[in-house]
This record gives structure tokens, C-alpha cells and sequence, in this order.
């Protein structure tokens, strides 16, 4: 697929097309005891030097690898390893993309060393360990970017002046950031010892263990007699929360249903 997705000029590449033409390019060639096929990248970056732009050149190149082998292999015997290496040296030289390192560079810098990390261990190791460590870094990047939310929290009022807490989480409760947001609402909550609603507009998903938590968070504000209130909680997610059946869950979706709650919430801290 980083071959397909290099030679295919921006266009979009279909994954289970293309591994589904190479399963049934297997299975025929298993009657044929034929070599199984595969993709290569030197092979791909000399075909598209060559100027080949379909899939018939497969039948060229073959037909001239059989005439080698039947006819020609003494005499490539003298062909110096260098030269065969220029060749393919000189058709990949063209697939580093240096262009795009400038406007990498000033739009995500994260991106740029994560791609360079992977052109290196691609140099320096066998290309599928290579290719391997840049997509286990990537992963790490993403979970380290899943696991650590930004949560904007501004202390506001009501209109008749009763203050309380707005914390707005930007993304799903899952498993890697759940506690993370636990803990930061925990934090926030007991300092300021205002009723606190939790923002669910971007909210978009949750699972079991974000339920787990959010069990956990309810019983222990209603522990400290502190309010808590889920503000535009979406179905999909409200369904998860409440297959645990959490006590004192309360949802609004409304900024003046908001406001109604926050006004008649009696609250008194109870530190436990």
C-alpha cells in the first residue's frame, strides 16, 4: 500500500481492491508453481522511470527476465554490482519528496521528525523494519495525542450572578484519557467549590471504561454535596453512561434548562 500510495499521484487508492488483486494474482499462481507476487519498491520506482503506466508491463518485463535467464545470464555475470545499483538508485532518487520538508516543517514539526525518524531507520535497516518503526512511532503520537485531551475550563456566571465551573473536554472519553480528565476535573472541582458542568458538545464517543469513571466522578461530587451537571450530552454517548446506571446523573441540553439547574442547585462543601 506505500507503494501503491506513491506511484498514485494524489488520486485514492481502494486498500481491499488492491489486496484482493494480489490474493487472486497468489492463488492463480499456486497452479503454476510460480514465485508468489508481491509488491517492490525498486522494481515500481524503475517501471514508473521507464515510463510504464499499466500493469501489461509485467508481461514485458517478464518475457525479458525468461530471455535473460534462458540466454544472457553468463555474460551478466560481468556486470559490475555498482552499475545494477546506479540503476535502481537512479530511478528511487526521484520518490524523496524534499519539497514538502519546508511547509512540514512550518505547519506540524512533530510530523517532519516522525517522517524523518522513519527515512532513517528505512536507510539504515531492512525496508519493512524500517517502514515498521515509523508506523510503532506514529501509533505512540497518536495514543500520547488520545490520551491527553485539551480542556478549556472558565469560571461563569448566571444571569442572576450564581457562579460555576465550564469545563469542555475537545474530543471522545476513551480509555487513554479518561483519567486524565477525571483527575483535571477532580483538581479544578475541589478548588474552586463552585457547582460544575461539564461541556459534551465534542463529545463524540465513549467506552466502558470512560462509564467506569464517569460512575466514580458522580458518586464522589455527590459525596462533597457538590453539583454536577452534563451540558448537550449526546445520545450515542448517554447510552454508554447509563448502561452502568451511575446515581445523581444529570444531564441538560438546553442553555436555559443550564441555567435553571445551576440556579436552584443547592450546594454546601462537604470535604469527606
Amino acid at each position: 500500500m506505500a507503494i501503491c500510495k506513491a506511484f498514485s499521484n494524489g488520486k485514492s487508492v481502494d486498500s481491499s481492491q488492491e489486496f484482493m488483486a494480489l490474493g487472486v494474482c497468489n492463488m492463480a499462481n499456486s497452479f503454476v508453481q510460480s514465485f508468489p507476487a508481491t509488491g517492490s519498491v525498486a522494481r515500481s520506482a524503475l517501471q514508473n522511470g521507464s515510463g510504464a503506466r499499466t500493469p501489461l508491463c509485467g508481461l514485458y518485463t517478464g518475457t525479458l527476465v525468461i530471455l535473460a535467464l534462458v540466454f544472457f545470464t553468463p555474460y551478466f555475470y560481468y556486470i559490475p554490482k555498482a552499475a545494477l545499483a546506479a540503476v535502481i538508485m537512479a530511478a528511487v532518487i526521484f520518490m524523496v519528496e524534499v519539497r514538502v520538508i519546508k511547509p512540514m516543517w512550518q505547519s506540524k514539526k512533530s510530523d517532519l521528525v516522525l517522517g524523518l525518524l522513519t527515512f532513517i531507520a528505512c536507510l539504515v535497516l531492512p525496508l519493512e523494519i524500517g517502514v515498521s518503526i515509523g508506523v510503532g512511532v506514529n501509533l505512540i503520537f497518536i495514543l500520547h495525542h488520545a490520551a491527553r485531551p485539551k480542556i478549556s475550563i472558565d469560571r461563569m456566571q448566571t444571569k442572576h450572578g450564581k457562579e460555576y465551573l465550564m469545563i469542555v473536554p475537545d474530543r471522545c472519553l476513551i480509555f487513554p484519557s479518561v483519567d486524565y480528565v477525571k483527575n483535571l476535573v477532580t483538581k479544578h472541582s475541589t478548588r474552586e467549590q463552585v457547582p460544575v458542568v461539564i461541556d459534551c458538545s465534542y463529545i463524540y464517543g465513549a467506552d466502558y471504561t470512560a462509564a467506569c469513571v464517569i460512575e466514580v466522578l458522580t458518586a464522589d461530587f455527590a459525596l462533597r454535596n457538590q453539583p454536577l451537571v452534563f451540558y448537550n450530552l449526546r445520545p450515542s454517548v448517554m447510552s454508554v453512561f447509563e448502561g452502568l446506571k451511575p446515581k445523581d446523573f444529570e444531564v441538560v441540553y438546553t442553555e436555559e434548562g443550564l441555567q435553571e439547574v445551576i440556579e436552584h442547585e443547592s450546594f454546601s462543601m462537604k470535604i469527606p
